[in-house]
């Protein structure tokens, strides 16, 4: 009886409630996202300078071919070190970027779903997360409009397109 109760009432508020799954697909938004693009140059720009200091160490340890052992195994210690602090850094920053990206894409799916009264919204990937979806339920190319529109007001004189 207790069962037949909750079957009853699981039956009845599906027939009431509209259940409307959508999905997108994060990788088309990471692609096309204005904020995702942004970090991106922001990063290769650090990367270019990270790099330039590597390539100038590298330089220094190539001039020292005529200067004593000592000396030369210490600048090729330092040059390590600092090339696998370097690549700790960069990993940590790409990191800190894309989960700063993916918190504004979420964010914007989010309010995008509740205004739009959308009981789900699934992730696609080319892996093929999702077997089949009628036409009309990818959202993807709504979503990236609305979120690189945002983007674009929140961020005027950094338009990317």
């Amino acid at each position: 009886m207790y069962n037949s109760f909750w079957l009853v009432l699981l039956i009845a508020t599906s027939c009431t409630t509209k259940l409307s799954a959508v999905y997108i697909n994060p990788n088309k938004l990471m692609q096309g996202y204005h904020g995702a693009t942004a970090q991106h140059e922001t990063f290769q720009r650090k990367a270019k300078v990270w790099q330039q200091r590597l390539d100038s160490l590298t330089s220094e340890l190539q001039a020292l071919n005529l200067t004593s052992v000592a000396i030369r195994s210490s600048k090729e210690q330092q040059l390590l070190r600092y090339r696998e602090a370097v690549q700790q850094q960069a990993e940590q920053e790409n990191q800190r970027l894309t989960k700063a990206v993916l918190a504004e894409i979420n964010a914007y799916i989010k309010q995008y779903g509740k205004a739009k009264g959308y009981t789900f919204i699934l992730g696609a990937t080319e892996s093929g997360n999702i077997v089949y979806a009628a036409e009309g339920t990818d959202i993807t190319s709504d979503v990236l409009k609305g979120l690189n529109e945002q983007y674009d007001r929140q961020h005027p004189g950094s338009i990317v397109k």
